[in-house]
């Protein structure tokens, strides 16, 4: 895969300034917490039980313990690969390229595993097998940094599709993102970009030719979700007089990524990955309050066939509005209990 590919976006030597500094204090924070593990569990019990929170402060240490040694991981698996399979070419190899894939499911699997069970999450699914086959455009719901996984272990890694990301930049701090992702093609986008149409032509061009075995993956919302950014999106909408559906539980979907990816893949089907129970976890204060504790999360893949979505962009953003629509009723009325996995 050449490196000059029309998706990316950054310059080598501006990327390697970043991990600088992201490498090593990802590193030195996963070695630190595990080593002062002993000796924080013994007062964040105490803490837990003085604010009558129980054992969530300890269940939140577990958690950093998992996503930080994870990360500690997956930049030693990365350089391995990096070594072994001369990751310094110009063109990687398709193996090359196949063990980056196989290396970014397995950490998100690994984070999602330490949130269930550090958190005692009781997840039920149904749908995964409408997800394949591809080429597949896959629209999930972004309420919490978990959600971020919820592909990647339910339709990824189960199905070996490999997904291409359309995913904030913000996430470049995560060094294991930041480097396996960009090995792979993924587009990392600027909420509120000055050029919006250069964002979407490389979306589409990161869309254009996948094959039976791909996936793209895209947040139409742009942001979490949070009470306060739809306020601020109703307000806007009001400003506008554009007839659009009033949401509660989601944000208002943005159609650039969306139209570029439906553009580039004429022939793809839709799948919504919607869920509910994980916004339980919408930011570090949520998690800290203990709401995740024991939560039911409910995960459901819907296929939307290409025939049933509009051919022309302008009514293929009210196609989208209306879908949102709906995950924003499912989320409000709830849905049947689907199969535990």
């Amino acid at each position: 895969m050449n490196r000059e590919e029309p998706w990316r976006h950054e310059s080598f030597g501006r990327a390697w300034l970043r991990r600088a500094v992201t490498v090593p204090c990802y590193s030195a924070a996963a070695l630190g917490l595990l080593i002062l593990t002993p000796a924080l569990l013994p007062v964040l019990l105490a803490t837990g039980v003085v604010l009558r929170r129980g054992l969530v402060f300890v269940r939140c240490l577990v958690l950093a313990n998992v996503y930080f040694l994870a990360e500690l991981g997956g930049i030693l698996v990365s350089g391995y690969l990096w070594l072994r399979h001369s990751g310094w070419r110009r063109s990687p190899s398709e193996a090359y390229l196949a063990a980056n894939f196989q290396l970014q499911a397995r950490w998100a699997r690994v984070i999602f595993a330490g949130a269930r069970w550090s958190f005692g999450l009781r997840v039920q699914v149904e749908g995964t097998d409408q997800v394949p086959p591809g080429p597949v455009i896959i629209l999930g719901r972004h309420a919490s940094p978990l959600d971020n996984l919820v592909p990647a272990v339910f339709a990824a890694a189960r199905h070996r599709l490999r997904l291409r990301w359309v995913i904030n930049r913000w996430l470049l701090r995560d060094p294991c993102l930041d480097i396996v992702g960009n090995r792979l093609p993924n587009v990392f986008v600027e909420t509120g970009s000055q050029e919006p149409r250069g964002q979407s032509a490389r979306v589409h061009a990161l869309a254009s030719g996948l094959r039976e075995d791909e996936g793209v993956l895209i947040f139409p919302e742009g942001a979490l979700f949070s009470p306060g950014r739809l306020a601020r999106a109703r307000a806007k909408q009001a400003e506008s007089g554009a007839p659009l559906p009033v949401y509660r539980h989601v944000l208002p979907p943005r159609g650039g990524a969306v139209l570029a990816a439906l553009a580039a893949l004429p022939g793809a089907d839709v799948v919504v990955c919607a869920h509910r129970g994980l916004d339980a976890a919408a930011d570090y204060r949520s998690l800290l309050s203990g709401g995740l504790v024991g939560r039911e999360v409910l995960i459901d893949f819907r296929r939307i066939a290409r025939a049933d979505v509009p051919a022309l962009p302008e009514d293929q953003l009210r196609w989208l509005s209306g879908v949102w629509a709906e995950l924003d009723a499912w989320i409000d009325a709830g849905a049947e209990p689907p199969q535990t996995e």
